[in-house]
């Protein structure tokens, strides 16, 4: 009987030893210091950081915020030259995923389907900051997410707001149902701001309704595929 009550036990204990959240231990700070200091911090408490002199905290003013995220630190406490210009984040943009010390101009491309109204396409760190920024916004020639058939789903396209003029995008009709020139796929484009007509999925002559009605639609979802622009 003791046996059966510790497996039962185990079985308790083991996932929650799995699902329990993970300490953080001390972050190396070589060129900074850090409050509270202690050789392990639990989850989700926050410790503050400034950097030596001539150095500057990777985030805004002289002094920043950390935080224990499940072993890791959220951000990384890190020092930079106080010359250095901090990440990027410029939205609707392809922001440099790091930074060197050396850069000094980065050409900034506004992501597909979003144009520059300010036409910035570059910009320079100048004594510890970045020059004017592009602003990045919606095409006119643009389209938005592509509209919902029933019976059908996208199956080539993770979703996104936004889609370049001429990206196409391919509907699947649901299984036992067809278009309308009895093929089970169908795409569609964007054409100066407009998607083309889409699918109209039906029925199958050849395979029964699982409900009994025809008109039976489901709300379209979008996979994770890679894209196909």
């Amino acid at each position: 009987m003791w046996v059966r009550c510790l497996g039962f036990a185990l079985l308790v204990w083991i996932p929650g030893m799995l699902h329990a959240q993970q300490p953080c231990s001390a972050p190396k700070l070589n060129t900074g210091y850090f409050l509270p200091f202690l050789q392990s911090y639990p989850h989700q408490t926050s410790i503050n950081y400034a950097c030596d002199n001539k150095l500057k905290p990777v985030g805004e003013g002289w002094w920043a915020t950390s935080t224990c995220q499940n072993g890791k630190w959220i951000h990384e406490p890190q020092c930079i030259d106080e010359n250095s210009c901090l990440p990027l984040n410029i939205p609707n943009a392809e922001n440099p995923k790091s930074l060197k010390d050396e850069v000094l101009k980065l050409p900034i491309k506004c992501n597909a389907g979003y144009i520059s109204i300010n036409n910035v396409t570059e910009i320079e760190c100048m004594d510890g900051t970045w020059s004017e920024a592009p602003v990045c916004k919606k095409s006119i020639t643009a389209c938005s997410e592509p509209p919902s058939y029933p019976n059908a789903v996208i199956n080539n396209h993770k979703y996104k707001e936004v889609f370049a003029e001429n990206s196409n995008v391919r509907y699947q009709c649901k299984d036992g149902y067809a278009t309308e020139d009895r093929t089970t796929m169908k795409s569609i484009t964007c054409k100066n701001g407009e998607w083309t007509e889409g699918p109209k999925c039906k029925l199958s002559p050849s395979t029964p309704s699982p409900s009994g009605s025809e008109d039976e639609g489901t709300t379209p979802s979008f996979t994770t595929s890679k894209d196909e622009d």
